[in-house]
Parts: C-alpha cells; structure tokens; sequence
C-alpha cells in the first residue's frame, strides 16, 4: 500500500464516500423522474384513448364493469407501476 500512496498521494486509503453517494442517488434520482415521466405519458395515451381518467378507470375496472381488454391491464399496470415508482422516489 506504501507505493499506492505515492502514486495517489497520502489520502488515497480515504473513502470518498459522500461525493459518490450524491453522484449515486442524484443518478437514481434522474431515473425515477424519467421513468415516471414515461409512464405519464403513456396513462395520458391511455386517457385520451378512452375518454376518461385514471381515476374512473380505476373505480371501472377494479370493479368489473370494463371487462378483459389487454389495454386495461396495460393502463392497470401502468397506474400502479407510477405508485411504485413515485414511492420509491420519495423515499
């Protein structure tokens, strides 16, 4: 280790932890907002699709009244999807 620190300089056994970690989560940070802006955008295709919001939709198809559309499982996962994602960025 002797030449390490002569080749880094007397700091190098020093963890740089707390850069790194602000590196990390802004990283992590960036991606959640990403995916979730994704996943905006594709429940408000679904919106505009079928002329109603997620909120209705969900009441519907939790329900029963909607039926077995693939589309509605695909917006079903999407809505639920966006909880998961929100969550997991705010924590």
């Amino acid at each position: 280790m002797r030449c390490m620190n002569t080749i880094m300089g007397a700091n190098a056994k020093k963890p740089i932890r707390t850069p790194l970690s602000r590196l990390h989560l802004a990283r992590e940070l960036a991606l959640f907002e990403t995916r979730e802006k994704l996943v905006l955008s594709e429940i408000a295709e679904m919106e505009r699709k079928y002329c109603m919001t997620s909120s209705e939709f969900l009441n519907k198809f939790e329900s029963g009244a909607m039926g077995d559309d693939q589309d509605y499982f695909v917006w079903w996962s999407l809505i639920r999807g966006l909880e998961t994602v929100r969550a997991r960025k705010d924590f």
